[in-house]
């Protein structure tokens, strides 16, 4: 067989297994819900999901787009992406050189004390990074939420606030306020359970960065929840778009701040629920969102009149 022969019939091969693949990836992105073929791939929050109803067809998606190659340093710079990757924070990923501790002369010594503490500031990264990675898999957050954890987290330690100081604690601070700046919905709670930290040593971590820092952090709005506790307790689509009009009713009417977010959302729903004939309890509500049922009746009668 010849060469030209050879390639046309690898190639007829290739095509008739790529086919079927982009076959089932179209029949994949029409919502089973509304039969909508209008789905958006939002791959900051790694989410498909279809712009008519608002159903998340699939978590955690991946980015299949690639990225152009760069032979020269001009071209490295220009085609950098925003934020370094989390193996840059420590590329040989704590892998450092040991002295012996079979040496037992004093000149061994010292150098073994001394080239330990130089070697503390990457196994500090090597921690942070584990931690953030771990967090992410956790909460499910987006890789690049995760590159800005790693390198907000690379300017507070080169400011050396960690002296003294907790290192989960300040990279749950870390990932906290990137979820906040990327608008990603993981409340303070959510961090605080899954963070090897305590929760009071979290906040105290979140005030020193923004203070230190000057951070500019924009409060959590409750419709973003809507969607997570929608779907925790099994509701329609109607009841999720009648609870995001209650609290777009309330921010115009200025009764959600100051309030706590979650509570807000859980009222909400609650009042969606109450009109649309899905029962839910105020304790099943209260379990999903992380409130006390007291808060939920209060925040009820305050958006109960407006909705």
């Amino acid at each position: 067989m010849s060469k030209s022969k050879f390639y046309e019939a690898t190639t007829e091969l290739i095509q008739e297994k790529v086919e079927p693949e982009e076959d089932i990836e179209k029949e994949a992105e029409i919502c089973p819900d509304c039969g909508s073929n209008n789905i958006i791939r939002d791959y900051e929050r790694a989410e498909l999901v279809c712009s008519a109803c608002g159903l998340v067809l699939q978590a955690s998606i991946i980015d299949s787009s690639q990225t152009t190659r760069a032979y020269t340093s001009e071209e490295r710079n220009a085609r950098e992406h925003t934020g370094a990757p989390l193996s840059s924070m420590l590329p040989n990923y704590g892998l450092t050189t040991k002295i012996d501790k079979r040496r037992a002369t004093n000149r061994f010594n010292r150098i073994r004390q001394w080239h330990t503490r130089l070697d503390w500031p990457r196994r500090n990264l090597l921690i942070a990074t584990n931690e953030i990675r771990r967090l992410g898999a956790d909460l499910s957050i987006p890789k690049q939420v995760l590159e800005d954890s790693a390198m907000l987290y690379r300017k507070v330690f080169k400011l050396q606030l960690l002296r003294g100081r907790s290192i989960n604690s300040f990279v749950a601070a870390c990932v906290y306020l990137c979820c906040r700046q990327h608008k990603i919905p993981r409340t303070l709670n959510e961090v605080c359970q899954i963070a090897k930290s305590q929760s009071k040593t979290i906040r105290h971590s979140i005030h020193i960065i923004v203070r230190e820092l000057n951070l500019k952090v924009s409060a959590l709005n409750p419709a973003e929840l809507i969607a997570c506790y929608a779907n925790n307790l099994q509701l329609s689509n109607e009841t999720e778009r009648r609870a995001l009009q209650i609290i777009a009713n309330a921010k115009e009417s200025n009764l959600i701040l100051g309030k706590d977010p979650k509570g807000v959302a859980a009222a909400a729903i609650y009042i969606a629920c109450s009109e649309n004939g899905e029962k839910r309890s105020q304790g099943a509500i209260s379990t999903v969102t992380g409130i006390t049922e007291v808060t939920l009746r209060n925040r009820f009668k305050e958006l109960k009149d407006i909705s």
